[in-house]
């Protein structure tokens, strides 16, 4: 249990270099499933997250103890990571750790380092949005490649002294987040579903 509510707190991976902002072809993309292109747009999109204005995942005038809920941002391979992450928390948009690993690997290419993040909760009953997502290193490779994401919103009461994760389970029959204690790897939330990559 910590005392500072007000700061938004990043794990991230050291020595990350930078990656390049992608374009395509019309032709491309008119060929696209309605599926691919939306991943391709949300990953479009979060290029312009520099932009975007984030909060902390505690009120600014919280005052009271806090908990800490780890993102987690699994390497598959050199050009894809598995992405669990709380985007909101009480309606706040957070900085999440897709859109910190798209900013951190500009100009790597067609590879990807992750970089997760962590999230200082107060310490009383939230609505938080979770996702669970592929990311690959190019926008270009979730066109040919499985993808699948899915977000929602769980109820999340933390306990006094645990430490969280979030975390889930992509298959080609399911894309799922959920968040767990992180000592016993128990769900303490209920489970935010979606298509698999074999959709």
């Amino acid at each position: 249990m910590t005392n500072r509510p007000k700061r938004q707190s990043r794990t991230l991976t050291p020595h990350l270099h930078g990656q390049r902002a992608w374009g395509m072809g019309s032709g491309l993309a008119l060929k696209l499933r309605p599926m691919k292109r939306t991943l391709c747009l949300a990953a479009c999109a979060a290029l312009l997250a520099g932009c975007a204005s984030f909060e902390p995942a505690a009120p600014a005038d919280y005052q009271g103890p806090t908990v800490n809920v780890a993102d987690q941002v699994l390497p598959v391979s050199d050009q894809l990571v598995h992405v669990f992450e709380i985007r909101r928390v009480d309606g706040r948009r957070l900085l999440s750790s897709s859109i910190a690993t798209l900013n951190a690997n500009q100009g790597r290419g067609f590879s990807v380092k992750p970089v997760a993040l962590s999230n200082e909760l107060p310490l009383q009953p939230t609505r938080v949005r979770l996702q669970a997502a592929t990311q690959y290193a190019a926008p270009i490779l979730a066109m040919t490649n499985p993808t699948c994401r899915a977000q929602g919103e769980v109820d999340f009461t933390p306990e006094a002294g645990k430490a969280y994760r979030v975390t889930g389970r992509i298959a080609a029959d399911a894309c799922e987040a959920w968040i767990e204690d992180a000592a016993t790897q128990q769900a303490v939330t209920t489970k935010v579903s979606g298509k698999g990559t074999g959709s």
